[in-house]
C-alpha cells in the first residue's frame, strides 16, 4: 500500500479521534509535548556537562536551555493545555505581525487602495488576537478544529495516494 494511502488513513483515524474525544486528546498532546521536552531538556544538561570544559559559555547554555525544557515539560503535563497553548502562541504571532504590516501600510502607504488594505489587514490582526484568546481559554474547540483538519489533511492524502496509483 502507498504510503499516502497509509498517512491519509492515519490522519482521518486521528482526526475522528480529536473530533469526538477533544478533552482527551487535547490532554495527549500535553502528555506527549511534556515527556518530549523533558527528555530533551535532560539531553541537553547532559550535552552541557559533557563539553564543560572545552566551551563553558555554550554548555551554561546548554544546561539552562535544558532546565527551561524540563520546567515547561512539566507545566504541560501537569498544569498547562499544550494544545490550546501552542495553538494560541501562533495566534499572536500572526496576529503581531499583521497589526504591525497593517500600521506599517497605513503610515507608508502610497495610494488610497494600499492604505485601505491595510486597514483590512490591521482589522484581521485584531481579529486573530480575539482568536487567540478564544484558543487558549478554551482547548476543546482547538481540538475540534485540529480533528476537522487532520480528516481533511487524510481525505487530501488519500485521493492522492489512489490517484497516483491508478
Amino acid at each position: 500500500m502507498d504510503y499516502k494511502k497509509i498517512l491519509g488513513i492515519l490522519f482521518i483515524i486521528m482526526g475522528i479521534l480529536f473530533a469526538v474525544y477533544p478533552m482527551y486528546s487535547a490532554e495527549a498532546v500535553s502528555w506527549i509535548a511534556g515527556i518530549c521536552l523533558i527528555a530533551f531538556g535532560f539531553a541537553c544538561i547532559i550535552d552541557g556537562f559533557s563539553v564543560w570544559s572545552m566551551m563553558a559559555h555554550v554548555s551554561l547554555l546548554n544546561i539552562l536551555i535544558g532546565i527551561c525544557a524540563i520546567l515547561f515539560g512539566l507545566l504541560f503535563i501537569y498544569e498547562i493545555d499544550a494544545l490550546s497553548f501552542l495553538v494560541g502562541f501562533h495566534f499572536y504571532l500572526i496576529a503581531f505581525v499583521l497589526i504591525f504590516a497593517g500600521i506599517f501600510g497605513i503610515v507608508f502607504g502610497l495610494d488610497t487602495i494600499s492604505r485601505l488594505a491595510s486597514v483590512l489587514i490591521l482589522i484581521l490582526g485584531i481579529v486573530v488576537v480575539y482568536f487567540a484568546f478564544a484558543a487558549i481559554a478554551s482547548p476543546l474547540y482547538v481540538a475540534i478544529i485540529v480533528g476537522i483538519c487532520l480528516i481533511m489533511e487524510g481525505i487530501l492524502f488519500l485521493t492522492a495516494g489512489i490517484a497516483e496509483s491508478n
